[in-house]
């Protein structure tokens, strides 16, 4: 008897850390996914910083264009958290304007090429999280807006193995 419940307890607490450990790393991914050192940036930040990526030389255009792009995926998973569907989806369409810019801007001889095409990775990596959660016509939405951005990584990945 004194055994048996001696390896149920271990049972237990083996049990009890494994769920401290699983939720431990949930709120540690959440709280990182933007990255340790960046503070969520809201909609006129990220107005600014694309007004900047317009004026920029064509030559930096493709990364910046990139952390706009990041930034507002930040924002919509921001918004969907919320439950603000309405400016999620606006945020969603905006995502998907800036992967055009962000497609016309790439090129060879663009520069930090290799930072854009991680950047882009993350950013699809968290859309393809939040479109798991999204339902009904956000959905669909946000499958369209992952399928442009699955063309313009791969553009920019050939154009960062072409060099």
């Amino acid at each position: 008897m004194v055994a048996l419940s001696g390896s149920r307890s271990r049972v237990r607490r083996a049990a009890n850390f494994a769920l401290i450990t699983v939720i431990f790393s949930f709120s540690l991914t959440s709280a990182l996914a933007s990255g340790p050192d960046e503070a969520p940036l809201d909609a006129t930040t990220l107005m600014r910083m694309e007004e900047r990526a317009e004026a920029a030389q064509p030559r930096d255009q493709c990364y910046l264009f990139t952390e706009v792009l990041h930034g507002l995926t930040e924002l919509a998973g921001r918004q969907i958290a919320a439950g603000d569907t309405i400016d999620a989806a606006a945020t969603i369409e905006r995502i998907n304007a800036v992967a055009a810019r962000v497609q016309q801007s790439s090129s060879a001889d663009a520069r930090h090429l290799k930072n854009a095409e991680e950047l882009l990775q993350h950013t699809t990596r968290r859309l393809t999280d939040m479109a798991h959660i999204v339902s009904g016509s956000e959905h669909a939405a946000m499958q369209t807006t992952l399928q442009h951005l699955d063309r313009v990584h791969t553009q920019v990945l050939s154009l960062v193995f072409a060099r």
